[in-house]
């Protein structure tokens, strides 16, 4: 096998136009006879054979173009075209280039009109991977051998997992109950467990029956026998019943005198002893808990205590809220005392809904400052100056709710980027100055430099207050794009350009030079923009904005 395959990638933002090859500056995997000149993106295949190249491309939005190709051309004829019909995506190609007299060169290169640009919301913006696939050098397949001794037999497994246990079956019917066993003999009795805790006292129960009344004490002593009264005698009672027979008559005594009738009667005898107290009966229920007494007065306060001693001063932490930026400042945490010295520090440091305050000072800016955080306010202070050293887009403003606010923006020199792209809704860049460096010659001519460029899934972008001069154009408005501009001031550009987009223009201004010395003009309205409202009457469109001229493309 010849064992050759490449893989690269492209990594960095920017533009690129029509007929341009796009230049890989990665090599991530490179082998065999195949080689990658990475100053003009070609690539040479040394050996005959059949490669596959397989690639894609991401896009972010293009200008003069309403579609993508990209395809892959060869120094011998091949051309494997891929494209898309929109300008944001990504652009996905593949095909077979048979290379029968080596060396061939190859290369991946932009066939539509104008120019497009990169996707700097993904790490990776393009990727070509080529793989030689060898069927070419493969000879026909050779008799089979013959079939080699039976091998010993392995030894046995180890007996595998018990399977799950099936499903319970119904119950059976019950049967008939068997003859009651004799009664065995009774256990002998435990010994008696411990004393528990004694209970809670349970509420009193209601007052039981009275118990009956105790047996009645001894009889006292018979007092001595009073006098005998001498009152008449008494009619005879009846006869007593008969004694046993058999007793001695005893001898009849004499009858004592009659007393004399009215006689005083005995005095009473003592008292006996009094007989035993009965059983105590059953307490009675519990009477009402009466009123709680008057609180009483309060007492004196007592002396009060001596101070404690005085704590550490305490200190400011810094507020996600309210982030400070000053060109230079090293080790800050983000307060007004001790900044951070970059933009994109306080980007990072922000809470959503926070301010990022750009202290006065002069900010060079050489990669891209993402700007993701919904609510976000980036706000310029006097004197504030971002200075653009690279080719790259300086601000990536996505999600929604962002404030531009405030800040003066321009480059060293002019580069093919925007300032400022949008993405997402309901931002705003209200009262910045945008300018580019002053360029020689028609503005036809000069680089494709602008103050913003809109996504196609910008809602409701308000720009509003702010100065843009000397950049080919202040901002190009993509397809679907929505939002206000209102009141800014513009001169030394070819004007605003609408393809596709709908916005409101209103009491916008022209400043000098003019923007229309180079068959430019003030509002350039694309082929596929609506008709009708916001646009027209245009008439009425110019009038509303300080007499604009309108190029009317539609």
């Amino acid at each position: 096998m010849s064992d050759i395959a490449l893989q690269l990638e492209r990594l960095n933002n920017g533009t690129i136009n029509s007929g341009d090859n796009i230049i890989f500056d990665n090599v991530v995997y490179s082998s065999g006879n195949i080689t990658y000149a990475p100053a003009t993106g070609i690539i040479t295949l040394n050996e005959a054979g059949r490669y596959v190249f397989d690639w894609w491309v991401a896009t972010q939005t293009g200008v003069g173009t309403s579609n993508i190709i990209f395809a892959v051309n060869s120094s011998q004829g091949d051309n494997l075209i891929g494209n898309l019909p929109g300008k944001i995506g990504e652009t996905v190609g593949i095909g077979i280039v048979d290379v029968v007299a080596p060396p061939v060169t190859a290369q991946l290169s932009y066939q539509g009109a104008g120019s497009v640009f990169y996707a700097s919301t993904v790490p990776v913006k393009a990727t070509l991977v080529i793989v030689e696939d060898d069927i070419a050098g493969e000879g026909p397949t050779g008799p089979t051998g013959p079939t080699g001794p039976t091998g010993d037999t392995g030894p046995i497994g180890p007996t595998g997992d018990t399977g799950s246990i099936g499903p319970t079956g119904d119950t059976g019917p019950i049967g008939p109950t068997g003859d009651t066993g004799p009664i065995g003999p009774t256990g002998d009795t435990g010994p008696i467990g411990p004393t528990g805790d004694t209970g809670p006292t349970g509420p009193t129960g209601d007052t039981g029956p009275i118990g009956p009344t105790g047996d009645t004490g001894p009889i006292g002593p018979t007092g001595d026998t009073g006098p005998t009264g001498t009152g008449d005698t008494g009619p005879t009672g009846p006869t007593g019943p008969s004694g046993p027979s058999g007793g001695d008559t005893g001898p009849t005594g004499p009858t004592g005198p009659t007393g004399p009738s009215g006689g005083p009667t005995g005095s009473t005898g003592d008292t006996g002893p009094i007989g035993p107290t009965g059983d105590t009966g059953p307490t009675g229920p519990t009477g009402d808990t009466g009123p709680t007494g008057p609180t009483g007065d309060t007492g004196p306060t007592g002396p009060t205590g001596d101070t404690g001693p005085t704590g550490p001063t305490g200190t400011f932490e810094p507020n996600p809220f309210d982030v400070f930026v000053e060109a230079g400042a090293v080790g800050g945490d983000g307060t007004q005392a001790a900044p951070f010295g970059t933009i994109q520090e306080g980007v990072t440091a922000v809470s959503p809904g926070g301010t990022v305050n750009v202290l006065g000072g002069t900010y060079s800016i050489t990669a891209q400052v993402l700007i993701n955080k919904a609510g976000v306010t980036l706000r310029g202070y006097p004197n504030t100056l971002i200075v653009l050293e690279a080719a790259v887009i300086p601000f990536l403003v996505t999600g929604s709710g962002v404030t531009v606010e405030g800040l003066t923006i321009t480059s060293d020199i002019p580069y093919a980027v925007e300032f400022i792209q949008f993405a997402g809704t309901n931002h705003k860049l209200i009262d910045n100055v945008i300018f580019g460096p002053v360029q020689a010659g028609p503005s036809s001519g000069w680089v494709v430099n602008r103050g913003f460029v809109t996504q196609g899934n910008v809602v409701n972008l308000i720009v509003q207050d702010n100065i843009f001069y000397s950049m080919r154009q202040p901002a190009y408005l993509n397809p679907n794009s929505t939002g206000y501009i209102v009141d800014n001031v513009v001169y030394s550009t070819r004007g605003w350009v609408v393809d596709g987009a709908i916005f409101v223009f209103s009491g916008n201004s022209w400043g000098i030079p003019e923007n229309t010395d180079d068959s430019g003009a003030d509002i350039a309205l694309l082929a596929g923009t609506i008709t009708g409202a916001p646009y027209d009457p245009t008439t009425v469109l110019s009038e509303n904005n300080s007499l604009a001229t309108i190029s009317d493309q539609r």
